[in-house]
């Protein structure tokens, strides 16, 4: 009696369970055919070493000046520093940088320009001037580099070394290209899937000398990273532009790459 009554209430159960099963076959059956009716997305282009070359090059064309909002972020064995800083760029050497309180006063002036450096502290009442060499831009970016090179990792355009000989390999995320020069000096190049590309390692023999990664490939324009990381490992030492509100190629005057002393403030040789 009692299997009898299991029997029963098992075929009730299973009549009622069968809508729902029809159901679940219907879905499944839908998904599978939608699926088959979504094209493949097309496999990207192979790219030689031609194009990423020619994709260097028009990087190098592309960006000549530059203004915006940036946020600097420096380090290296004694600390590291933030700050938020109006950013004037133009090629092939001319930087103004106004560097920005917590309530946008300006704490200090920056201008570079044919080989000029030039300084202005308004809260120290201090105007400071002399050469721009690697050394002295060091102080406010922690790491000696010349004006010209600064402006061009800046605005995306990397400097090859010269070289002989090269090899290029296609991974998963991209390609990367070997660059050999003479006295064991190399260069690295990291391109995305579409030939964007993303960081350069300069190396002498098997040591890292400096290395330049670029990010954030957002916004409208797609192909200007909007920030720029720039190491030397053997010092310990970075220092990254993240921009925003930034402007390409915009017409600056000359004028503004130019800086004087403030009346009444004598002019000081900058250590």
């Amino acid at each position: 009696m009692t299997d009898l009554l299991w029997q029963r209430t098992s075929g009730e159960a299973s009549r009622q369970n069968r809508p729902l099963l029809r159901r679940l076959v219907l879905a499944a059956s839908l998904a599978l055919l939608l699926a088959r009716c979504v094209p493949a997305p097309a496999p990207l282009p192979r790219l030689d070493q031609q194009v990423l070359m020619q994709r260097l090059q028009a990087n190098a064309s592309a960006y000549q000046s530059l203004r915006g909002m940036t946020r600097i972020h420096t380090e290296n064995s004694s600390g590291s520093a933030s700050a938020r800083q109006v950013l004037l760029l133009a090629k092939p050497n001319r930087i103004r940088a106004e560097v920005l309180g917590p309530f946008g006063q300006p704490l200090l002036l920056l201008v570079a320009r044919d080989g000029e450096l030039s300084v202005s502290l308004p809260r120290e009442q201090r105007f400071l001037q002399g050469a721009a060499t690697p050394q002295r831009i060091a102080r406010f970016i922690r790491m000696p580099l010349t004006a010209e090179q600064l402006v061009r990792l800046a605005l995306y355009d990397v400097p090859l070394i010269a070289y002989g000989d090269s090899a290029l390999t296609r991974h998963e995320q991209g390609y990367r290209l070997l660059l050999n020069g003479a006295d064991s000096r190399r260069q690295q190049l990291d391109f995305d899937a579409v030939g964007r590309l993303l960081g350069a390692t300069y190396f002498r023999g098997e040591e890292p000398l400096l290395t330049v990664a670029y990010g954030r490939f957002d916004g409208h324009q797609q192909d200007f990273p909007r920030q720029v990381t720039v190491t030397m490992p053997e010092q310990a030492a970075s220092f990254s532009l993240t921009y925003s509100d930034v402007e390409l190629n915009p017409e600056l005057a000359a004028e503004s790459f130019t800086l004087q002393p403030p009346a009444g403030v004598v002019t000081e040789a900058l250590p």
